[in-house]
């Protein structure tokens, strides 16, 4: 499954929050971190207020999932530049408990994937590319755009984003989890 929703975040009090709080938001990209959910424990950031707003009340899609909670990180690539001090695209991979993976060899992945594209950006380049039919495939391309948020099989499809041409890109990819990742129980999880 691959759903598109624009214009997502509705909500102008938390869109004005988001731009307020935007260098906070990704201070640390690449740090991985865990949220039990607002049901566990209220959220206390921007972040968690937006994984709320996409798995809560606001989720667009019908399904039901029974989730632990949620593995999230803020994702940057730009355009490459003399300093080059970030990314500007990111490898061929799927999601997965990194931790349990290098430990045992055994893949567990999450249940679901998304990633939302804050406002307020503007680039070119740094598209989704998804392979829903293998990597030896042509694969589905998803365009980065602000306000918008995507979901997926992180860890069913194999994933990479296109090189950013131009400006940066941000990104927050959440991941939903059935069980409590190993990474988490490593100390791998950042919990915030």
């Amino acid at each position: 499954m691959i759903a598109v929703f624009d214009n997502f975040i509705k909500d102008e009090k938390l869109l004005a929050e988001i731009e307020q709080n935007k260098e906070s938001i990704f201070k640390d990209p690449g740090i991985y971190k865990y949220y039990e959910g607002w049901w566990k424990s209220p959220e206390n950031n921007t972040t968690k207020k937006i994984i709320e707003y996409c798995w809560g009340d606001a989720c667009p899609i019908s399904e039901l999932f029974e989730i632990n909670g949620f593995e999230y990180w803020t994702g940057i690539q730009s355009a490459k530049t003399q300093d080059e001090v970030w990314a500007d695209d990111l490898p061929l991979h799927f999601d997965k408990d990194e931790a349990w993976w290098e430990e045992t060899g055994e893949i567990v992945t999450p249940i679901m994937g998304s990633i939302y594209y804050p406002p307020g950006q503007e680039f070119e380049g740094g598209d989704l590319m998804i392979y829903t039919d293998g990597q030896d495939s042509t694969p589905e391309i998803v365009k980065a755009k602000p306000n918008r948020f995507i979901i997926f099989g992180a860890g069913q499809y194999s994933h990479a984003v296109t090189t950013v041409t131009k400006g940066t890109r941000h990104a927050i990819a959440i991941n939903l989890w059935k069980q409590e990742p190993y990474s988490k129980q490593k100390g791998i999880l950042t919990i915030e």
